[in-house]
């Protein structure tokens, strides 16, 4: 018998497994893979967000806000390798001028520190870049996701908890007052527990058809939104992340790095069927198309595959933004159940505020 069971092992798993834990509820964490935080986790751009895109009534903006300064501050505590950038967030043309505006008026809304800039400090510090007007967004920056993964991991077992790694989830039922929760290692096994959390990711749907009773009308379907990583070899000629004006479903083909200083390009979205990490070698004209437009000098032999990653949309590609959905018993009837979905970006960024959040639910 625990008190806690968390169904998936990413930075959000993680997080409120460090929360509840350090709260003194014992607490285990299910992750079927080799590694926790393998998967959603370590396949993005590691970038620490503002929070300054999304309405400012949404809980991703309340989120992403609160955990901007928690994870910065979480950074310096562990020292985990991390740098805030800065970004400049650019109109190449003239016609996207008024969709920069509206991303402006939105992050003020947001509390969200931003502000417009002569364009001669932008190209003082990023020559090269092409652009009629552009917004700075100084809290934006770069984590190393695998060294904050092994931090949270060490949080939660000083704290007493445990991470199951290679255990698959297989279902859960309520019995009285406590969840039978059956799990798959080198061997099928049951765990009673009085709280259950689903932060399953791109397996949400799956995980929420072995759960007995969850009400199929609260089952969000996941959209599996694929995206792909160019890197650029040799000299950066840019000192700050650089992000064109966004698309409907992602942030645009952006300017990112490491933590060594090597630049990245992407991701792109790519509406995909299942869960694919291949890597699409076409696609590198697309990705040149569109960075030229800020950044006419770009070498394309420099250009190279580096990996892709999927989000776990709750959004169909045709409709605009969800927000993040933390359902509660109130939400699906079934007491001591916490059901996350559509936790994507900015997800790694908020995923300290989630934990916090998670623990307070309880």
């Amino acid at each position: 018998m625990t008190d806690v069971i968390i169904i998936g092992g990413g930075v959000i798993g993680l997080s409120i497994a460090r929360e509840l834990s350090r709260s003194g509820k014992d607490t285990i964490v299910l992750e079927r893979n080799e590694r926790a935080g393998d998967v959603t986790s370590s396949r993005n751009s590691g970038v620490i967000h503002a929070g300054i895109y999304y309405p400012e009534s949404f809980l991703k903006t309340k989120l992403c806000v609160e955990g901007n300064k928690l994870i910065y501050q979480y950074a310096e505590e562990k020292n985990i390798n991390h740098k805030k950038y800065g970004k400049f967030i650019i109109a190449s043309k003239k016609n996207e001028l008024s969709n920069l505006e509206s991303i402006f008026i939105q992050g003020k809304k947001n509390h969200v520190e931003i502000c417009k800039v002569d364009n001669e400090q932008v190209i003082e510090n990023n020559p090269g870049l092409r652009f009629c007007q552009a917004l700075y967004s100084p809290n934006s920056g770069v984590i190393d996701v695998p060294e904050y993964v092994t931090a949270l991991e060490g949080d939660i077992q000083h704290s007493g908890g445990l991470i199951s790694l290679r255990t698959s989830f297989l279902s859960a039922k309520k019995k009285k007052n406590k969840f039978i929760v059956s799990c798959s290692a080198e061997e099928e096994f049951s765990i009673e527990s009085k709280y259950l959390i689903n932060c399953s990711g791109l397996s949400n749907e799956i995980t929420l058809k072995k759960i007995e009773n969850f009400p199929t009308n609260k089952i969000y379907k996941n959209y599996f939104a694929k995206g792909h990583y160019f890197k650029y070899s040799g000299k950066s000629p840019f000192s700050n992340l650089i992000y064109p004006v966004s698309g409907q479903h992602s942030l645009g083909i952006h300017i990112g790095f490491d933590l060594a200083g090597g630049m990245r390009f992407g991701p792109d979205v790519e509406f995909v069927e299942k869960i694919d990490y291949t890597f699409d070698l076409s696609l590198k004209s697309k990705f040149i198309n569109s960075i030229i437009q800020y950044w006419p000098d770009i070498n394309p032999e420099k250009l190279h595959p580096d990996y892709t990653g999927i989000r776990p949309k709750i959004t169909k590609p045709s409709e605009s933004m969800r927000d993040f959905s933390i359902q509660i018993s109130k939400d699906h009837g079934i007491k001591n159940f916490i059901n996350l979905q559509g936790i994507e970006s900015p997800g790694l960024t908020s995923s300290l505020a989630i934990g916090k959040l998670v623990n307070h639910l309880l």
